[in-house]
């Protein structure tokens, strides 16, 4: 028996799927798209120290190490998409990503210094509403 855990077969996941309620399926996809992120910012560290270090192997098998698992992540996306359409509703994927039949939505998506300076200005907003209106 191998030491290496192995991700669970397509059709095991997919056959979980079915006993799954749809908000917990959108759940579970914005849980892969968050790992499928991490594993995408660190590819691009790996790939900047690579460079760096003269095309280090441990980090070129790293990165495609992480490339397989981001595509089986996303295969796994797709069986949930599936899953949602199967049971006969519309699958939302610009609530999930920002992208409506691939192209980016008008929201889009924060990078977080930009989260930052919105929350600040909303907080701000919420501080002068305050100073106004009824009080119990």
């Amino acid at each position: 028996m191998s030491s290496e855990a192995r991700p669970i077969p397509p059709a095991q996941f997919a056959a979980a799927l079915e006993d799954l309620p749809v908000e917990n399926l959108y759940a579970k996809v914005s849980e892969i798209r968050n790992s499928i992120a991490h594993l995408e910012r660190s590819n691009k560290e790996l790939e900047d120290y690579s460079n760096s270090a003269g095309g280090d192997a441990d980090c070129v098998a790293a990165v495609r190490e992480n490339e397989e698992v981001i595509g089986r992540m996303n295969g796994r996306i797709e069986l949930i998409k599936n899953e949602v359409e199967r049971r006969g509703q519309k699958w939302h994927e610009a609530e999930m990503n920002g992208e409506v039949d691939g192209e980016a939505a008008a929201g889009g998506t924060l990078t977080d210094e930009e989260l930052r300076r919105e929350m600040e200005a909303r907080m701000a907003e919420e501080d002068d509403d305050a100073e106004e209106g009824v009080h119990l």
